[in-house]
């Protein structure tokens, strides 16, 4: 028994290896079957239900970045448009400055130079006043100095003589000689 066991293994071996010699990566025909029922009903899906949703929002999608492309454009052509009148708007208020600071120039400068002229002008005339005034005083205290002066010289004439002097006589000679010394200087 032993022998026609192992026999009947080794038959049932050799036909459970020329069982297993069939290629299990080959699919069936039942399984070729629901296999390409199952791939069209997927396709069939795919084609009608899931992809037009997502073609509609690629489509969106494309067409909101056309359009947003389009506003940036349009918003930097407005924006260069803005920058050239603000730079134009700047040297004009950079010139009409610079004319301003000139003409104040021009003004500042008149007045100061008006300004300078009734100045020196009123100097002028002061210097005049003074001057007229410093001679006038000059004259009045030289009148008066010589008065004086000719007064001290008759006491002092009258004491060293001892006798009196005519106060007029004596005078005239004072007013005489202080006049020709004078002239002199």
């Amino acid at each position: 028994m032993a022998l026609s066991t192992v026999l009947l293994l080794a038959a049932e071996g050799a036909e459970t290896v020329t069982k297993e010699a069939s290629n299990p990566i080959l699919p069936t025909s039942n399984e070729l079957f629901w296999g390409g029922l199952t791939f069209c009903l997927l396709w069939a899906l795919m084609k009608f239900v899931f992809l037009p949703p997502v073609v509609r929002i690629m489509k969106e999608r494309n067409d909101k970045v056309r359009d947003d492309l389009a506003a940036a454009e349009e918003a930097k052509a407005r924006a260069d448009a803005d920058l050239a009148g603000y730079e134009q708007n700047l040297v004009t208020a950079r010139a009409e400055g610079s004319r301003l600071i000139d003409d104040a120039r021009a003004q500042a400068d008149a007045v100061r130079k008006e300004t300078l002229g009734a100045a020196e002008a009123e100097v002028a005339t002061q210097r005049q006043t003074a001057a007229a005034e410093i001679a006038a005083a000059k004259t009045a205290a030289l009148a008066e100095l010589r008065g004086g002066v000719a007064s001290i010289a008759v006491g002092a004439a009258e004491t060293i003589v001892s006798k009196p002097l005519d106060q007029a006589a004596q005078m005239q000679v004072i007013e005489a000689y202080v006049n020709s010394a004078g002239s002199k200087n």
